[in-house]
């Protein structure tokens, strides 16, 4: 696919038309999340079932290492227990 210089930034346009439009639909998503978990605390549930939906609102937990204790336990030489996974990257300013 080869598109002129002019086409391309067209393209940046519409993505960059995109992406605000993508900010403004997740800032509404989080305002419609907030109402739902303000009702969930308000009734003090922590599950809810409507004719569409099962609706949850629970504390989880997770699990990570901390970097600095385990350096203090294993030395500074972690390279064997690190994963390194390589991808592309897209920017545009």
């Amino acid at each position: 696919m080869c598109i002129t210089k002019s086409e391309l930034e067209n393209k940046v346009q519409e993505l960059r038309s995109l992406k605000t439009m993508k900010e403004e639909l997740e800032n509404e998503l989080k305002a419609v999340e907030r109402e739902i978990i303000s009702y969930m605390t308000e009734k003090e549930i922590d599950t809810e079932i409507t004719d569409t939906a099962k609706i949850t609102y629970k504390p989880q937990s997770r699990t990570t290492l901390d970097k600095s204790k385990l350096s203090e336990i294993l030395g500074e030489d972690l390279k064997p227990f690190e994963k390194v996974t390589s991808f592309k990257v897209l920017r545009i300013k």
